[in-house]
């Protein structure tokens, strides 16, 4: 099933913010088949394909966050790209998000249920999420700033990455979630939920008023904050900052990211859910910024962009991958409102510093991330989310020596033409500044004191002993709460999780709605 949602811009003339939700009371008074929590990605693709499936069902949507974003913050005047990406708003952190969106092969899915692993071979299951986030390859875009360069990239790291690499599995342009967006501005749109949402809004209010579908429900500034339930594991009410909430006969989706549902559910459940946050998994971090001379590539023009994906291995079975942004500008000060619009990985945008004396330079900006695994002792999470314990064990380190050399010997495979590496420099961070340098620069200039992605609080699989939830996205022991996103993942991978968390969530609609 390919979505077709439409999209609705936020606090227009037309419609100010605040007439998309819906009274407390009327909710309170109100009876739902569904009661969403979350509105970021895992949420927004469960209510999408839940009303694909039956506009007729009664949806119920809650927001701890009491912002509402028209749009991406790249999109946004440079004020609202500092905002804080971990303040509780309106789609959650799909408006602060780095859009790449890899599909991870079977093989990837380490110690995944086969049951679930056979889930991603469904026909459509990656074509529907990729539908829903719009993602689309950084080789088609091919718009005014994506296309030489892009190109040429594109052509040496096929050539190139596999006797530059070693530890490659594969490598093609990045899959990136900024198509479709019919916003104002450049036709480089990252994807963001709330557009999505609101849309669902607009057109469940335009079905219920010819009796076509029932209107959807939801409330901001909602925290929920325990699930009330009886001996047999019902949840019957929601306690929330706003008062008590009956469930009745609803199902309740846990779609707030990978650690908040933990949370929900040991502090409701406790011994009842014994290995809940009893692992907890993510994603290691490196950023590599490097430039050749623009003669290395042919025919650019004054401002390009472009963006690579590369993703392997250490001989201890963890991943890796390198996220590349390319950059090439003439007159950087000029083109710093496109470049910070279409960079590819907004945490990787160029820095002026960097910029200012790279004129004649293309600029290769790598953010590698490598696998955390399951088994490293003591890491977890507590039942207020922020008891956060995740740590790199001996494995971890060995893949950060391995996903460090890839990242520069990725570099080298594009900076590379005919076998001819051009002279390579690297960026050396000092303060609010930095300085070029020749040398490859050392781990501890490179590595970054983050953990992020988490995931695996909630793990998947086949029997209570082994797992949290089970293969019916339900926690084991409990009857009407379901589990999406990435707190489901029995392990990380390194790919980026959300395009996987979308594919399980339009799964579980599938099976629920």
């Amino acid at each position: 099933m390919t979505s077709h949602h439409e999209q609705i811009h936020v606090g227009t003339a037309a419609q100010p913010a605040d007439a998309f939700f819906t009274d407390w009371r009327q909710v309170q008074a109100a009876t739902y088949d569904f009661i969403v929590i979350g509105t970021g990605p895992a949420g927004v693709a469960f209510v999408e394909r839940a009303l694909a499936r039956n506009p007729h069902a009664r949806i119920l949507v809650l927001e701890r966050g009491g912002y509402a974003l028209p749009m991406h913050v790249q999109m946004l005047p440079p004020p609202f790209r500092a905002l804080d990406r971990h303040t509780p708003m309106l789609g959650g952190r799909s408006t602060s998000w780095s859009v790449w969106c890899p599909a991870p092969e079977p093989a990837l899915l380490r110690g995944w249920p086969q049951a679930l692993v056979d889930v991603t071979r469904k026909p459509g299951f990656w074509a529907d999420a990729r539908s829903f986030l719009h993602v689309t390859g950084a080789d088609a875009i091919d718009d005014s700033v994506y296309g030489c360069l892009q190109r040429q990239l594109d052509l040496r790291l096929g050539d190139n990455f596999r006797h530059c690499v070693p530890s490659a599995l594969d490598a093609h342009a990045a899959p990136l979630a900024v198509s479709g967006d019919a916003g104002p501005g450049p036709s480089f749109h990252p994807y963001c939920t709330v557009g999505t949402l609101l849309g669902l809004w607009q057109r469940q209010k335009t079905r219920a008023a010819q009796e076509r579908g029932s209107m959807l429900a939801i409330v901001d500034h909602c925290t929920v904050e325990r699930l009330l339930h009886d001996d047999a594991g019902r949840v019957s009410a929601l306690a929330t900052n706003r008062g008590p909430l009956g469930v009745g006969d609803a199902r309740i989706v846990l779609a707030m990211g990978a650690l908040s549902p933990a949370a929900l559910l040991i502090r409701s459940f406790g011994a009842r859910l014994p290995n809940a946050g009893k692992r907890c998994t993510g994603h290691l971090m490196s950023r590599i910024a490097a430039r050749v001379k623009r003669s290395a590539f042919r025919d650019l023009s004054a401002l390009e962009l472009g963006a690579c994906y590369l993703h392997g291995r250490a001989t201890g079975g963890l991943q890796y991958h390198v996220q590349v942004s390319a950059f090439a500008s003439s007159h950087p000060e000029q083109d710093a409102d496109a470049i910070a619009c279409e960079t590819p990985d907004a945490a990787a945008l160029p820095s002026p510093a960097q910029l200012r004396g790279s004129e004649q330079h293309v600029l290769l900006v790598c953010t590698v991330l490598g696998e955390v695994g399951e088994d490293n002792p003591g890491n977890g999470v507590g039942q207020d989310g922020a008891d956060l314990r995740l740590r790199a064990g001996p494995m971890e380190l060995q893949l950060w020596d391995v996903m460090d050399d890839a990242a520069c010997q990725t570099i080298a495979a594009l900076a590379s033409r005919s076998g001819v590496a051009p002279a390579i420099e690297y960026w050396i961070e000092e303060g609010d500044a930095g300085y070029w340098q020749a040398e490859r620069p050392e781990a501890h200039q490179v590595r970054l004191p983050v953990i992020v992605d988490e995931a695996s609080a909630l793990w998947i699989g086949e029997d209570a002993a082994g797992s949290v939830v089970g293969l019916d996205y339900r926690p084991h022991g409990v009857d009407n709460v379901y589990v999406t996103g990435a707190a489901l993942f029995p392990t990380a991978g390194s790919w980026n999780p959300t395009l996987t968390v979308c594919g399980l969530a339009q799964d579980l609609a599938d099976r629920i709605v």
